[in-house]
């Protein structure tokens, strides 16, 4: 009986290694705030060029740097909500999900990876970059919703786990568009927007 007991408690140090949740979410946050800082860096390295064009002429130019930054910057306020929705939900159920530690670490190389494809599309738009640009945020949007499916699974009821799926296979949808139609695959990004707001609303219910 002790040897069982001593086996158990084994086991739960055993799943408890490595840092805290609390640890875990700090670091969460300072990449979040990081990645969102880096967004704006391509357009402070044409500032300059406003006191020799007009104000409409600067964002003719560089209209692509301003969508990409707006776009990236909403993106990844929009997963660092889901993330912490999720991550709040473990922490108040006290609730041991191992996977979303390893989901947790890719989720993190993905945000920190973001601006760099949102500079090389905000400076040219092609059926390369937007593909590499929309096919970053697909990535990311599959481990947002592989973190919100073991939560749901671990603690219940999966409400939000349909929903954050269909928005990954609008990302994918979006992201083959823009092998065809680079403006095309950018402007269907706008249908992300369409099922998050058709999701909060039917959540509401």
């Amino acid at each position: 009986m002790a040897a069982t007991s001593a086996q158990g408690a084994g086991a739960r140090n055993a799943s408890r290694e490595g840092p805290g949740l609390g640890r875990v979410l700090t670091l969460t946050d300072a990449v979040v705030a990081i990645a969102m800082t880096l967004l704006v860096l391509p357009l402070v390295e044409v500032a300059g060029q406003v006191g020799t064009n007009s104000i409409g002429a600067y964002l003719a130019n560089h209209g692509n740097l301003f969508l990409s930054f707006a776009i990236s910057f909403v993106v990844i306020y929009v997963f660092w909500a889901a993330h912490s929705v999720a991550f709040r939900r473990v922490e108040e159920t006290h609730t041991e999900v191992p996977a979303l530690y390893l989901l947790n670490l890719g989720w993190l190389l993905l945000i920190a990876f973001l601006p760099f494809p949102t500079a090389v599309v905000g400076r040219a738009l092609t059926t390369t970059s937007a593909p590499v640009y929309i096919g970053t945020m697909t990535v990311l949007s599959a481990l947002t919703a592989g973190i919100i499916t073991v939560t749901d699974r671990a603690i219940g009821p999966p409400r939000r786990t349909g929903w954050a799926w269909l928005t990954t296979a609008v990302f994918g949808v979006c992201c083959v568009v823009s092998l065809a139609n680079a403006d095309l695959g950018m402007l269907a990004l706008l249908s992300v927007a369409v099922v998050r707001a058709v999701e909060r609303r039917m959540l509401a219910h």
